[in-house]
């Protein structure tokens, strides 16, 4: 796997709690990732209206409610090339079946998650080509 290329290392994290933001971007960031972060869902959905085209993963917890699906399908629509990785308590079926497929969804952490498994999921994500879906 291969370090962000900065140009191309934008990642949104979008979380209920201040704390599981803080963590994730003090991580991402020291591995060379661009972060913007989201505390809830207004906060989230706005920053993707606006600035969508400096996302390149967006990393969404599903805890936020109905808002997790609806924030990817915001982005799916207005960014083409973002890809997605859900982060949740419930298991991965569950959160499947709740975002409905897509070639965007890269990947699924459950909650608690080890720093290391974080940044290797986000580089697979960011290295992983983008499956077309109809």
């Amino acid at each position: 796997m291969s370090m962000p290329e900065q140009e191309s290392a934008g990642v949104l994290v979008a979380d209920g709690e201040e704390r599981v933001l803080q963590q994730v971007s003090s991580t991402l960031e020291k591995a060379g990732f661009t972060v913007f972060t989201a505390l809830g869902r207004s906060a989230a959905l706005d920053f993707c209206r606006e600035r969508k085209e400096s996302v390149q993963l967006a990393i969404i917890d599903m805890a936020m409610g109905a808002s997790g699906p609806e924030l990817a399908l915001e982005l799916y629509q207005s960014s083409p090339d973002v890809r997605v990785l859900f982060t949740s308590n419930q298991d991965e079926s569950d959160i499947i079946q709740q975002a409905g497929p897509s070639g965007h969804f890269r990947g699924f952490l459950k909650k608690p998650f080890r720093r290391s498994k974080l940044l290797g999921s986000v580089l697979r994500a960011m290295d992983a080509p983008l499956a077309r879906t109809a």
